[in-house]
């Protein structure tokens, strides 16, 4: 695993600002940059400062596809629960691709994205148990219509399959 970017150890505020001005210059004058930085104090080379802007464009771009993905999921599904499901499950792929990427020294950062994949993993397990409720009262529901109706209990039964298969 390569060695962790001199620029992860500078000052949260030099950090952002730097992040700030990698993004306002389209990711480019790397070279400025690594004056800018020298400037502050932080002794770096213009390749440095490359290659943290590659991974920060690299990252900005993840989180692009990943909005457009949860938009398209939105648009897609619109309002039943596989939107909740799908949103779920590109969220546990992109925590497991945090804990693949993460640097395993990095303790506190792995704890904190096992917790949130973990998090994710009991959100799931809701969706799906009030899902269940919601269509076993629907089933109910569906079958004490049937009934009132006057169909035959096998086709009540077959109702109430049918409305609970969608769990």
């Amino acid at each position: 695993m390569p060695p962790r970017s001199k620029i992860r150890t500078f000052p949260e505020d030099v950090r952002r600002e730097l992040d700030a001005r990698l993004i306002a210059g389209g990711f480019g004058g790397y070279a400025a940059l690594a004056e800018w930085l020298r400037s502050r104090g932080f002794e770096i080379g213009a390749s440095s400062v490359k290659r943290y802007g590659a991974d920060l464009e690299q990252r900005i771009e993840r989180i692009r596809l990943a909005t457009e993905q949860a938009e398209a999921l939105v648009e897609a599904a619109g309002e039943t629960g596989a939107l909740a499901d799908a949103s779920m499950r590109l969220i546990q792929e992109k925590m497991w691709d945090v804990l693949a990427a993460s640097d395993e020294k990095d303790v506190k950062a792995l704890s904190a994205a096992a917790r949130a994949l973990a998090d994710t993993a009991r959100a799931s397990v809701a969706i799906r148990q009030e899902r269940r409720k919601v269509l076993g009262e629907a089933a109910e529901a569906a079958g004490t219509e049937a009934r009132r109706l006057g169909i035959s209990p096998d086709f009540e039964a077959a109702i109430r399959r049918a409305v609970q298969g969608g769990a």
